[in-house]
C-alpha cells in the first residue's frame, strides 16, 4: 500500500510536465505525458504568431495534433506556427557576440527588425512609456507578453559609464545614485534578463549577448533569475527598488522579494506611432529612425553567418551616420520641456543609431567603447 501510494504521488507529481525537443528541421516538439498541457502550449505559439505575422490565421489545435508515443507519453510538433525568426533562428549557433534578452523580446514589438543589444536604461525606458504597461495580478497573460526579472544589484567598483547612463543623465539629471558600497551588495534591485511569455510552461529569449547563448524557447520555470517563490513570480503588486532619486538601500528579503517578476504588455512600435498625429519634423524623425534600423537589420548577419564581410569604407560610413545621429538625438533629450512624442521618438533614434555602433563593437569590427 505505501508503495502504491508513492508511485501514485510520483505520476501526480509530474502530470502535465512539458519538455523540449527539435527535429532535424528545426521544429520545436512539445512532450508530455498531457495531451492538454502540450495542445495548450501548441495552440499559444501559434496565437503568437499570428500576433507577429499579420497574414497568418492561428488554426484551431485540437487533438489530432497530439501523437500518442507509448504509455502515458505524447507529443505535438509545432512546425507551420512557428514564427518566421524563430523558425530560421532557434537553436543555431551564433558566431558573435551581439543581441541580448531584452533586444530579443523587443525585436518582437518591431522596437527594432533584427533582435540587437539593447541597455538597460533603454529597457527600463520603454516599459515605462506609453509603449508598455505592467499587467495587474487579476488580468490574463497573453502568448507575447514580456516577462521581466529582477533581483538583487552587485556593485564591483567600476563607475565607468554606459551609452544608457549617457541618456539617463541627459533625460533624467541626478536621477542615478551613486553606488553606496565600494564592492558588494547595494541594498538596490538590477534588472536582469527578459523574455517573451508563450505560455504557463513556455518562453522564448536569448539570456544574454554571448554568442554561446542562442534564441530559445524555455520552460517558464527555468528562466534566468526567475523565483522560486510563488508570491514572487509574475506578480503585478511588485516594482523593482532602483538606486534613483530619494531610494535608501534596504534588505530585499525583509517583507518582500528578493527576486522576481513581471508582466508587461507593449504595442507594436511601428503600430503606435503610425496612429500618432505626427507634425513634419516628428515624421522626418521617423524616416531617420527607419533608415537606421534598416541598417541595423544587416548587420544581424554577423550573428548568424560565418561568412559575412563588411568592408571597412562601409564600417565607416555606419559608424559616422550612427555617431552623428544618436549625438544630435542625445542633445534634444537634454533639452527642457521635450514634448512626449519628441521624447519618444529621440530615444528610439539614440539608441538605435548607438545600436548599430554597439553591434559592430561586439563583432570586433571596431575598438569597444564600454564594457559589455
Amino acid at each position: 500500500m505505501q508503495v502504491l501510494l508513492i508511485l501514485i504521488f510520483s505520476l501526480a507529481s509530474f502530470a502535465g510536465e512539458v519538455t523540449l525537443g527539435y527535429t532535424n528541421s528545426y521544429n520545436l516538439i512539445l512532450k508530455s505525458n498531457s495531451c492538454k498541457e502540450i495542445l495548450e502550449d501548441h495552440q499559444n505559439i501559434c496565437d503568437w504568431k499570428s500576433l507577429l505575422e499579420k497574414d497568418f490565421i492561428s488554426p484551431k489545435i485540437d487533438e489530432s495534433f497530439c501523437q500518442e508515443r507509448g504509455a502515458d507519453k505524447f507529443r505535438t510538433i509545432v512546425s507551420s506556427c512557428l514564427p518566421k525568426f524563430t523558425k530560421k533562428n532557434h537553436k543555431r549557433k551564433i558566431f558573435k557576440d551581439g543581441a541580448n534578452c531584452w533586444g530579443t523580446a523587443m525585436s518582437f514589438k518591431s522596437l527594432s527588425k533584427k533582435p540587437r543589444f539593447i541597455w538597460s536604461k533603454e529597457m527600463i525606458y520603454w516599459m515605462n512609456s506609453p509603449i508598455c504597461r505592467k499587467l495587474e495580478n487579476f488580468e490574463e497573460k497573453r502568448p507575447g507578453d514580456i516577462i521581466n526579472v529582477y533581483g538583487p544589484e552587485y556593485f564591483f567598483g567600476d563607475d565607468s559609464k554606459t551609452k544608457g547612463d549617457h541618456f539617463w543623465d541627459a533625460l533624467y539629471p541626478n536621477r542615478l545614485l551613486k553606488s553606496p558600497v565600494t564592492t558588494g551588495y547595494t541594498g538596490y534591485h538590477n534588472f536582469l534578463h527578459s523574455e517573451t511569455y508563450l505560455s504557463k510552461r513556455l518562453t522564448f529569449g536569448k539570456d544574454s549577448p554571448n554568442k554561446l547563448d542562442r534564441f530559445n524557447f524555455n520552460k517558464l520555470n527555468e528562466v534566468y533569475g526567475r523565483a522560486r517563490t510563488k508570491k514572487c513570480q509574475e506578480n503585478g503588486d511588485l516594482s523593482p527598488h532602483f538606486r534613483e532619486y530619494l531610494n535608501n538601500p534596504r534588505d530585499l528579503e525583509v517583507g518582500g522579494c528578493k527576486y522576481f517578476t513581471t508582466i508587461h504588455r507593449c504595442e507594436d512600435f511601428t503600430d503606435f506611432f503610425s496612429k500618432l498625429e505626427l507634425n513634419k519634423e516628428q515624421k522626418q524623425l521617423l524616416i531617420d529612425i527607419n533608415t537606421l534600423k534598416d541598417i541595423q537589420e544587416r548587420l544581424f548577419p554577423l550573428l548568424m553567418d560565418q561568412e559575412t564581410i563588411i568592408s571597412k569604407s562601409k564600417i565607416e560610413k555606419m559608424v559616422i551616420k550612427a555617431d552623428s545621429a544618436s549625438s544630435l538625438a542625445l542633445e534634444q533629450l537634454a533639452t527642457k520641456n521635450l514634448n512626449k512624442i519628441d521624447e519618444m521618438l529621440n530615444t528610439l533614434k539614440f539608441f538605435t543609431a548607438q545600436g548599430i555602433r554597439k553591434t559592430l563593437e561586439l563583432a570586433d569590427l571596431i575598438e569597444p567603447t564600454e564594457a559589455l
